[in-house]
């Protein structure tokens, strides 16, 4: 039955123009859509009858408590873009979760449709099999193909998600009913063998490179060098602040002592401020060595004696930086 107006467009005054029309098309509006409302709540269905979503149309599925024309409208769309809907989890993905909870109890959809056990790869697939298949609909499936040419085929299901142009339950089709091939190559494990290192022209940042060694460890690894003016063995390493004994061998392997850089001291000439410098020489040696160097009289000190200058603490350790020339 129709609705009854309780008012007539032609009873608005002359003057009201195009205002008058407005207000009269609005309140025709809402007229329509209370009395609709009130017819609806006449049809709605007992608890116990279902609607199959494949088969019933848009009066049918308007008569689910909780549906909506907007709702109808969408599910209209994708049964005829895919061919119709293979069971309730699709349908979850077109209706809102607080609507869904109160249409789920008063629909079904019947069990026809892609049998589980077929799959399609995906990464040979033609678009017509994907349309034919209700897989996609015709635009969708083009957008696949180009995007899975352009990539050179897929390599994970994230990729897949990724591709805007598909809808969610094209998605959750593609997923169930295909199948990726793909299976990426064996990398092989290539282990890291750090070059061996000259520890006498090593670079902190080379150093750093290496097992066991950090960069605050190979900078004060160059600094004691610095200081040593050369290193003779790597065991002298076991001297420098910080460095473990643990990451000492981890690092031994990579370094080797080369010839040196810088000259040893010259004991004829060297003031005891550069003697006392050295970390093997303290202040007290480095003035007796200084003080028996001015009783010795000039020429070369040979190195006999001046090794005998030597403490036999320290002796060994010292010879390798002096020289009397």
């Amino acid at each position: 039955m129709r609705a009854e107006w309780s008012y007539r467009f032609r009873s608005w005054p002359p003057g009201w123009g195009f205002v008058g029309w407005g207000v009269g098309v609005l309140l025709a509006g809402a007229t329509a859509f209370w009395a609709g409302q009130g017819r609806r709540t006449d049809v709605l269905l007992p608890d116990s009858v279902r609607v199959e979503v494949n088969k019933a149309d848009s009066l049918r599925l308007l008569s689910v408590p909780g549906m909506t024309p907007g709702i109808v409208s969408r599910l209209l769309y994708w049964r005829q873009s895919l061919g119709g809907f293979r069971d309730l989890d699709e349908l979850s993905l077109l209706i809102d979760t607080s609507r869904w909870e109160q249409v789920s109890p008063f629909l079904e959809v019947s069990a026809e449709g892609i049998p589980d056990t077929v799959r399609w790869d995906l990464q040979t697939v033609d678009s017509a099999t994907l349309v034919r298949a209700g897989l996609c609909r015709f635009r969708a499936a083009g957008s696949f193909v180009r995007y899975r040419t352009k990539r050179g085929g897929f390599r994970s299901w994230a990729e897949l998600d990724s591709l805007r142009s598909l809808h969610p339950l094209e998605r959750y089709r593609l997923r169930r009913w295909g199948l990726l091939t793909w299976q990426p190559a064996p990398k092989p494990r290539v282990q890291f063998h750090p070059p061996s290192l000259d520890l006498n022209r090593a670079t902190p940042a080379e150093l750093e490179k290496l097992p066991g060694i950090g960069l605050y460890t190979a900078e004060r690894i160059v600094k004691y060098r610095e200081k040593l003016r050369y290193f003779v063995s790597l065991d002298q390493l076991r001297e420098v602040w910080g460095l473990r004994p643990e990451n000492l061998e981890k690092a031994r392997p990579f370094l080797y002592v080369g010839p040196p850089l810088r000259e040893p001291l010259r004991l004829r000439e060297a003031p005891a401020e550069s003697l006392a410098a050295h970390p093997y020489i303290s202040w007290k040696l480095a003035r007796q060595l200084v003080r028996r160097r001015n009783t010795w009289g000039p020429g070369p000190i040979p190195p006999e004696v001046w090794k005998s200058w030597l403490p036999d603490s320290v002796r060994d350790r010292v010879e390798p930086y002096l020289t009397g020339d």
